[in-house]
C-alpha cells in the first residue's frame, strides 16, 4: 500500500486544524478555570472563541475552493485530452458561461458593443466527430491556441480582461466586449488565415474551412446569455448551409408571407418555374456577342417573372440556392443542346455558383456528368465564382479552377474590386478573366477617383494574361470611356438586358451592335 504524498493543501489543513484545536481548547480554559484569570476574563475567552471559529471557516474554505478549483482544472483537462487531444487547461462551456456572465452584469459594459462569435474548423459533423480524424483534432488543438494568443498581452479591448472563449462539441465561443465590425473582423480574419496556415505548416491531410457566425449583443435590451450563444449557432450554420465564411444573425419576424414564399420555392423548384435568362456580353476588341451569362428568373404561375431579388435571400437562409444554381446551369445546358441540334448559332454561356456548389466534393463530376448527358462540349461553359468564394480556401479553388480548366471550362472572377479584394488573388489564383463590378459602372461618368480605379482595375487583369470584363454598363458614354481604358468585353443594359431563350436566339440572329455599327 502506497502512502499518499503530503500535498500542500493537506499540509495546509492539518496546520490550520491544530492551530484551531489549541486556540478552542485556550478559550475554554480562559472561560472555565476562574482561578487563572478570574471571572471577568470570561468574555476575553469568548471573542477568543469566536475569532478561533471564523479563522478556522475562511481558512478551511480558502482551502477547500483552491481544493475545487484544482478539481474543475483536472475535468477541464480531461475533457480537452478527449476532444483536443492534449490536457490543455482551455476553458470549457461551464467556465465560458460563468466569465461571461460576469462581464455581462459589469453596469460599465452595459452601453458598449459586444458580441458572441461562434465558428468551427470545418463542417460541425467533421469538427464534432473529430475524435475520428486525427488531422481535425491536431487542427483544433493549435486553433485553441491561436485563439488564446489572439486575445494574451494584449492592451484595450482586444486584452483577455474584456474576452472569454472556449471550446464544447466541435465549436469554438468568443464573448468580445469590443465588438466594432472592424475589431469582429481581425479577429476572424486573423483566425481563419492562421487555421490555414496550421494546415499548410503541418501538412495536414484535412479540409479546413471555418464558418463563422456573429451575434451582435444589445445589453440595454437585457439579452439572455444562452439565446445569444444559440443565435450565433444558427448564424453559424446558416454560413454552413449556403458556404458564406462569415455569417451575422439577423431576427426576422416570423410572418406568413415569408414562411409561403419558402414554400413556394420549393413548390417551383419541383415544378420546373425557374428559367435561365440569357444576358450577352459585347466584345470591343472583336465587335460581336462573345458570350452570355445565364441568371435566374422565376417564372411563377401567380406572380409572373420574378427577379433575383425576389427570392434569393431566402433561398440562401435556408439551403435551396445549390439546387436553384445547378437546376439553371442544367437549364442552360438543355438549351444549348437544342441550339446545336437545330444548327442555330451558339455563344459560351457562363454560369454563377456559389461556395457550397465550388468546393462540394461532387462539384467537377456534376459538371462533367450534366455537359456529357447533353453533349456540350466544355468550350461553350463558363463558371462564374466572386472573390470571396475564391479566397475562402485558396489552396482547394486553385485545385478546383486548374482541374476545370484543363477540362476546357474557362474560370471567371465575378464582382471583382468590392469588399476585400486582394491583388494577390489574381496572381496567385488562375482565372481566365475579372468581371469588374457593376458599383464602377455607376459612378465612371460623374467621379474621376473611379475612373482611375477602373482603369488601374484594367491594366491588372491585362498584365495576369486575363479578360477584363465590366457589366452594369447603360450609357454609350461609358463605351466610350472603358473602350479607351482598354476594356475587353461589356456587359449591360446598353447592349441588353437579360433576355429569354427565344428572344436572346433572335438577338444573336439581328442586333444593332455586330458587324462594327457601334
Amino acid at each position: 500500500m502506497k502512502i499518499k504524498p503530503l500535498t500542500i493543501s493537506r499540509i495546509a489543513l492539518y496546520i490550520t486544524a491544530a492551530i484551531f484545536l489549541a486556540f478552542c481548547a485556550f478559550s475554554i480554559y480562559v472561560i472555565f478555570i476562574p482561578n487563572s484569570f478570574g471571572e471577568y476574563h470570561k468574555p476575553l475567552g469568548f471573542v477568543i472563541f469566536f475569532f478561533t471559529v471564523a479563522f478556522g471557516f475562511v481558512t478551511v474554505s480558502g482551502i477547500t475552493f483552491v481544493q475545487i478549483r484544482k478539481a474543475m482544472i483536472r475535468r477541464v483537462k480531461q475533457e480537452n485530452k478527449y476532444v483536443l487531444g492534449h490536457d490543455t487547461e482551455f476553458f470549457d462551456l461551464n467556465s465560458f458561461k460563468t466569465r461571461t456572465i460576469r462581464m455581462l452584469r459589469n453596469p460599465k459594459l452595459k452601453k458598449r458593443d459586444q458580441a458572441i462569435i461562434a465558428f468551427s474548423t470545418a463542417t460541425l459533423e467533421t469538427s464534432f466527430n473529430a475524435f475520428q480524424n486525427e488531422a481535425i483534432t491536431e487542427l483544433n488543438f493549435e486553433t485553441s491556441k491561436v485563439v488564446a494568443r489572439l486575445f494574451d498581452n494584449v492592451k484595450g479591448d482586444l486584452s483577455h480582461k474584456y474576452n472569454c472563449f472556449c471550446f464544447n462539441r466541435g465549436i469554438f465561443l468568443i464573448y468580445t466586449f469590443s465588438a466594432s465590425q472592424e475589431n469582429i473582423r481581425t479577429i476572424v480574419n486573423s483566425i481563419s488565415d492562421q487555421i490555414y496556415g496550421i494546415v499548410k505548416d503541418k501538412n495536414l491531410k484535412v479540409w479546413a474551412q471555418p464558418f463563422f457566425g456573429v451575434k451582435e449583443i444589445n445589453n440595454n435590451n437585457n439579452e439572455n446569455l444562452i439565446s445569444a450563444i444559440e443565435e450565433a449557432l444558427i448564424a453559424r450554420s446558416n454560413g454552413e448551409a449556403n458556404f458564406e465564411s462569415f455569417t451575422v444573425f439577423v431576427k426576422k419576424e416570423k410572418d406568413t408571407d415569408s414562411s409561403n414564399l419558402l414554400e413556394e420555392i420549393k413548390l417551383a423548384l419541383e415544378n420546373n418555374e425557374f428559367v435561365p435568362y440569357y444576358q450577352p456580353k459585347f466584345s470591343l476588341k472583336k465587335k460581336e456577342i462573345v458570350s452570355c451569362e445565364a441568371l435566374a428568373r422565376w417564372n411563377s404561375p401567380t406572380k409572373g417573372l420574378l427577379t433575383p431579388a425576389v427570392f434569393v435571400e431566402k433561398a440562401e437562409q435556408y439551403g435551396l440556392l445549390s439546387s436553384i444554381d445547378i437546376y439553371i446551369f442544367e437549364a442552360a445546358l438543355k438549351d444549348l443542346s437544342e441550339s446545336i441540334k437545330r444548327g442555330r448559332r451558339v455563344v459560351p454561356v457562363s454560369c454563377n455558383f456559389s461556395l457550397y456548389e465550388f468546393f462540394s466534393h461532387a462539384f467537377i463530376d456534376t459538371i462533367m456528368n450534366l455537359l456529357e448527358k447533353y453533349q456540350i462540349p466544355p468550350t461553350l461553359v463558363e463558371i462564374e465564382i466572386t472573390e470571396t468564394t475564391s479566397q475562402a480556401n485558396q489552396f482547394l479553388s486553385v485545385s478546383v479552377i486548374k482541374k476545370l480548366k484543363d477540362l476546357g471550362i474557362r474560370v471567371l472572377m465575378d464582382d471583382y474590386g468590392v469588399g476585400y479584394s486582394q491583388i494577390d488573388n489574381l496572381k496567385n489564383i488562375p482565372f481566365d478573366a475579372i468581371k469588374i463590378d457593376k458599383s464602377f459602372s455607376d459612378l465612371l461618368l460623374t467621379d474621376t477617383k473611379t475612373q482611375s480605379i477602373v482603369k488601374f482595375l484594367v491594366e491588372l487583369g491585362h498584365i495576369n494574361d486575363m479578360e477584363v470584363i465590366i457589366e452594369g454598363v447603360e450609357k454609350k458614354e461609358q463605351v466610350d470611356i472603358l473602350r479607351r481604358m482598354g476594356v475587353d468585353t461589356i456587359q449591360g443594359f446598353y447592349y441588353s438586358k437579360a433576355l429569354s431563350f427565344d428572344d436572346f436566339q433572335n438577338f444573336l440572329k439581328n442586333n444593332p451592335f455586330e458587324g462594327g455599327k457601334k
